[in-house]
């Protein structure tokens, strides 16, 4: 059975995706220095670790557990979904591997760039709340001054329930220990390309090599594309065909396909730094080095930065309107079948 299983459970938007991208595009030279990558693609990871979560763990889960079972080793998961996973969850991951060394990986980004990202994240995944509600929400549950931090429904609570670095650590420090638990910080702006990627290979043991070609990012939207598909979730909510009812079309076809194309020429959103951002993101940082959390990184990381762009009222309606025409060719010419 493997020696040690590394879980990175990072925070969303945390470079999550760069890092699955990096580790299965170097399966075969990762398998060679002892380290597995289970799955035949992330996709299996990804299954896996829905079934886990879920109430009643089958094959999925099992299958997985099998692969790392029979491996000599180091195994590695990547799934951001175990982040905010509660108590039990947390238990059920750690207890299918019994025997093993478990490590734990959550890599963390400052906190203005990750409230700008997971809006759009969430207009990705069928939500159609306003940028300005977003924010507000988001601050006003921030932990220790909010009400409902972990809640699936409103805009703030979901934010922190994904967001909220100490809980997460804590968490899964309760169950494999505070000394197998490391935050792994993503670089500020303008960073080299490979520095997550080195960070990550510093807690794997071994060297993550980044490709010509992969490493690619879970890329935003541009803004005018995320006002389209905002106002297309408004509207199938409307006929009650809430998400994920139709998510492939949604999201993989629209957002990551139709959408995603033309975002090098759309505006993007842009975000001053808040005092309460700067405050809340100190308290994050105090917290976790006074519990002397281990850090691979910096500290500095973590101090928040404007996100350069614009706000969504500055996107004229016909600009809105163009998008949507686009979008709608698109999404026809996808579904044609020669």
């Amino acid at each position: 059975m493997a020696q040690r299983v590394v879980l990175h459970v990072g925070l969303m938007k945390s470079g999550t995706s760069f890092v699955q991208d990096l580790l299965f595009a170097a399966k075969a030279e990762l398998g060679a220095h002892g380290v597995l990558v289970p799955g035949a693609g992330w996709g299996r990871q990804v299954a896996a670790v829905k079934d886990v979560l879920s109430s009643s763990p089958g094959r999925p889960w099992r299958r997985m557990v099998d692969e790392i079972d029979g491996h000599e080793g180091t195994a590695v998961v990547s799934m951001e979904f175990l982040g905010p996973a509660g108590p039990d969850q947390v238990d059920r991951v750690v207890g299918a591997f019994d025997g093993a060394v478990v490590d734990v990986v959550v890599t963390a980004r400052d906190l203005n760039r990750s409230v700008a990202s997971l809006w759009q994240e969430t207009i990705q995944n069928g939500r159609s709340w306003g940028w300005d509600d977003y924010v507000a929400d988001v601050a006003a549950k921030r932990p220790g001054r909010g009400a409902g931090v972990a809640d699936r429904v409103t805009a703030g609570g979901t934010f922190w329930r994904q967001q909220y670095l100490p809980r997460v650590v804590d968490s899964w420090s309760r169950a494999v220990g505070h000394d197998h638990v490391q935050v792994v910080t993503v670089p500020g702006p303008g960073a080299p390309r490979d520095t997550l990627a080195h960070r990550f290979g510093e807690v794997l043991g071994v060297a993550v090599p980044v490709h010509e070609g992969t490493g690619g990012a879970n890329a935003s939207l541009g803004l005018t594309s995320t006002l389209v598909l905002q106002r297309v979730n408004q509207l199938l909510d409307a006929q009650g065909l809430t998400f994920p009812t139709g998510a492939r079309l949604r999201k993989q076809v629209l957002a990551k396909t139709v959408l995603a194309a033309r975002r090098a020429e759309e505006p993007r959103l842009g975000l001053p730094v808040a005092p309460w951002v700067v405050e809340q993101a100190a308290d994050t940082v105090a917290v976790l080095r006074d519990a002397g959390t281990r850090l691979v990184g910096s500290w500095e990381d973590l101090t928040p930065v404007e996100v350069p762009g614009v706000h969504p009222s500055s996107i004229d309606a016909v600009e809105v309107g163009e998008a949507a025409l686009v979008a709608l060719a698109g999404l026809v010419a996808s579904q044609v079948v020669d």
